[in-house]
């Protein structure tokens, strides 16, 4: 079967400074390879990575980046239509966006169908099913979404033989969460994007050196912290690439696009000592001279510093930590397990290690008191001193079918999409953002005053583009949307469209070199012939 697999646009609320720091999707790229190697014919249409310096208003209160819904629905109509079309919806900001695209998609094309799926379409499939969709696949789809390809090929109905999917008649539930064999998936099929576009934008989610890759190496999370997704999405589930799998995967990419840098997006990659050992040692004896980071974080007790020394050795050059809050009393009321001084140690190893490190914490957590905030704000100065590179505090805001969800005063919101790092619509919102702007000047204050020469290199490096941090590729990033919206549409008068190889499959400087042995003509026979 022909299918069309859709990324919508980045979206934002307008008030909401930071914004979303769009990067390499991974996640849809490994769900094309799969749809691919169970032999349908795939392509996928980057509505961002096609035109990203296009900003445009949309619905008033948002910021879109990309191409509009109707220019989505254009550019599928110029060629024979495809069997089946998917969108992948990862983040509440895109919800409106993608139900627009859904119901266009289901107005202009009405004998194609429209298959929903992503992390945030999991949690809410009959918002889409409502807007037209035939399919939400719920969880991970790597399995799932080519078997029911296969079954609309065949002219059958998916309902009676598949679970984890929503139709508008209803939700066939789960049977098995996390069942998909990461080691038996083939390479995110990347060719597919227009990396080229990502690499010119120069930031990402992790700081970007050059030409990058976002790779995952594990799925899953074991805990069960109150404002996060990932236990429901998982059912507390973690499951792993082997050792051998990561390198050859790192490889595949080193040998067909001469990267050098890797960024781990797992949600919990040091699980397994063990395994973390291998992959830190393999890429040592392979000598692969890689730099690696870690822009999602690492879960605190699963390092150490001889862990550190290793990854350091191995290519490491960036960690984040979550602690999320100073104050034990509010770690027990997120419901999260974290030894929360094991963190000054680790940032003092990282920085006589010369590698970045970072911490996130979240404001505004239910119950939480001003005791609590002037407790977290004490502990940053307290790591600011030890050398930790940055803080990050998004503001806490409630996501579908977690805990913080049904919190009373976490109420107010009007729609889905004003879920994200700022919630300007929580009552106490101007309090906590006062709070979060007078820490982060401390914090700054306290690195100037603590490691002068380290603090003037993040300035320096602002400038040159040389980012070794978030905050430094934000910053740098900040400016450079400004003058995309500024001069964007003057720059670029004849709209925006998806370039040739989005069009009609990959091509150009996405396509990837002839595969040379081993595994890399293995992943080379799971794609049908053109």
């Amino acid at each position: 079967m022909r299918f069309l697999l859709i990324r919508p646009p980045v979206v934002h609320l307008r008030k909401d400074f930071y914004g979303s720091i769009p990067g390499i999707p991974s996640g849809i790229a490994y769900l094309a390879a799969a749809v691919r190697s169970a032999g349908h014919e795939v392509r996928i249409l980057d509505a961002f990575g096609s035109c990203p310096h296009r900003f445009y208003v949309y619905r008033e209160r948002y910021l879109a980046r990309g191409m509009k819904p109707a220019e989505v629905v254009e550019s599928i109509g110029g060629g024979p239509l495809p069997g089946a079309i998917g969108i992948s919806v990862h983040c509440t900001s895109e919800h409106s966006m993608s139900v627009e695209i859904t119901q266009r998609l289901r107005s202009a094309f009405p004998e194609v169908p429209v298959v929903v799926g992503g992390y945030h379409a999991t949690f809410v499939p009959g918002e889409f099913n409502r807007a037209g969709a035939a399919f939400v696949v719920i969880g991970a789809g790597e399995d799932r979404l080519p078997a029911l390809l296969s079954a609309l090929e065949k002219g059958e109905d998916p309902t009676r033989s598949m679970e984890g999917i929503s139709t508008p008649d209803g939700l066939i539930p789960r049977r098995k969460i996390y069942a998909v064999d990461l080691e038996a998936q083939p390479f995110a099929a990347v060719d597919l994007l227009p990396l080229e576009s990502y690499w010119k934008l120069g930031y990402g989610h992790g700081p970007v050196r050059g030409r990058y890759m976002n790779i995952l190496t594990s799925r899953g999370c074991p805990y069960n912290c109150a404002f996060c997704q990932a236990p429901r999405m998982c059912g507390g589930r973690w499951v792993a690439k082997s050792p051998e799998r990561v390198l050859q995967e790192i490889e595949h990419h080193k040998a067909l696009y001469g990267l050098r840098d890797f960024h781990i997006q797992d949600e919990n990659f040091a699980l397994d000592r063990k395994r973390v050992e291998a992959i830190c040692r393999g890429l040592m004896e392979r000598g692969t001279d890689i730099t690696f980071c870690f822009p999602s974080g690492l879960k605190m007790e699963t390092l150490d510093e001889e862990l550190l020394d290793l990854m350091s050795r191995a290519g490491c050059r960036y960690i984040s930590v979550s602690p999320e809050t100073g104050s034990r009393r509010v770690l027990e009321l997120m419901h999260k397990t974290a030894n929360i001084e094991m963190v000054p140690r680790l940032v003092r190893k990282s920085f006589s290690l010369g590698m970045s490190s970072c911490a996130f914490f979240v404001a505004g957590y239910p119950g939480e008191t001003e005791d609590d905030r002037r407790e977290t704000r004490k502990y940053i100065m307290r790591l600011a001193r030890e050398g930790i590179d940055e803080v990050i505090m998004p503001i806490l805001t409630p996501y579908p079918e977690t805990d913080a969800m049904e919190e009373e005063s976490l109420q107010g919101f009007s729609e889905l999409d004003e879920l994200c790092f700022s919630p300007v619509w929580r009552s106490d919102y101007r309090m906590l953002n006062r709070y979060r702007i007078l820490t982060y000047l401390l914090f700054y204050w306290m690195r100037l005053v603590s490691h002068p020469l380290r603090f003037l290199g993040q300035i320096a490096r602002v400038i040159t583009g040389s980012s070794r941090t978030k905050g430094e590729m934000t910053a740098r990033r900040l400016l450079r949307d400004a003058f995309d919206r500024v001069f964007g549409s003057l720059l670029r008068p004849e709209g925006c469209r998806p370039p040739r190889s989005d069009r009609n499959g990959p091509g150009g400087t996405n396509r990837p070199a002839a595969p040379s042995s081993g595994r890399d003509r293995e992943e080379a026979r799971s794609a049908p012939a053109r």
